[in-house]
């Protein structure tokens, strides 16, 4: 099954062998047919895993599918992106994907296509893998009920950032436009602090009609959507998510 699914033949395949006994062995999977399933979807998406990665990967994502039911190519391919956007390891990426299940943050099933899709986005304004959990529990505590939603307020900033539509807004904000900009394009701990700068400037305003304007020049219509305390919410990434 494994050597059909995934082409692998010969040395290659026969290190199939012991991962498949030795996950087994520990307990986890349904069956020799289950985990082999299981090692050839994890396989097929992280070709450059090296055996003891393959190994650690099928039996996280075996775990994971066993505590809360998710389908293994659904984590397996959420897991990948927190790899690769954010250089965390398999067994981090799942153990962050585990305390968001813990913390409620997939009560609309969205979660697994949240980290895919805006995973990036995070990343090009400077917020780590822990930084973007803290960012969407802070979102969901503050009564906004989708982390799709948050996360798409975060792709619609970097947006702003990148065509120039936020400019007059930082401007407003006492900010550097040039300098502002240049520290999201260098991305992290620069990209996390102008992040922090910007949010910190809109919501220390007094007048609330203005600020309401600029968070829309900043934020879209996800302002309107979140709010000011859903945004408020979404930019403190502080907590206690640990990979």
């Amino acid at each position: 099954d494994i050597s059909a699914q995934t082409g692998t033949t010969g040395t290659e395949l026969s290190a199939f062998d012991g991962i498949l006994k030795d996950i087994y062995s520990k307990n986890y999977g349904e069956s020799f047919s289950d985990i082999a399933d299981a090692i050839s979807t994890v396989a097929q998406s992280s070709k450059t895993l090296n055996p003891s990665g393959i190994k650690q990967m099928t039996t996280d994502a075996i775990a994971l599918r066993d505590t809360f039911g998710y389908d293994i190519q659904e984590s397996v391919r959420a897991a990948n992106m927190l790899i690769d956007q954010f250089g965390v390891s398999g067994t981090e990426a799942f153990n962050l994907i585990a305390q968001g299940a813990q913390q409620e943050l997939d009560k609309n099933g969205d979660l697994l296509d949240s980290i895919n899709e805006y995973s990036v986005h995070f990343k090009q304004i400077g917020i780590d893998a822990e930084g973007m959990f803290n960012s969407l529990l802070n979102g969901t505590a503050s009564g906004t009920f989708s982390v799709d939603k948050l996360g798409d307020a975060v792709k619609e900033f970097g947006i702003r950032v990148k065509d120039g539509t936020g400019d007059e807004a930082f401007k407003a904000l006492g900010l550097s436009v040039d300098a502002t900009k240049q520290a999201f394009v260098t991305g992290g701990a620069a990209g996390a602090q102008a992040f922090k700068s910007v949010t910190d400037a809109l919501f220390s305003m007094d007048d609330k009609v203005k600020q309401n304007q600029l968070g829309v020049q900043l934020f879209g219509t996800m302002w309107e959507d979140l709010g000011a305390e859903g945004i408020k919410a979404l930019s403190d990434i502080n907590g206690e998510f640990d990979r």
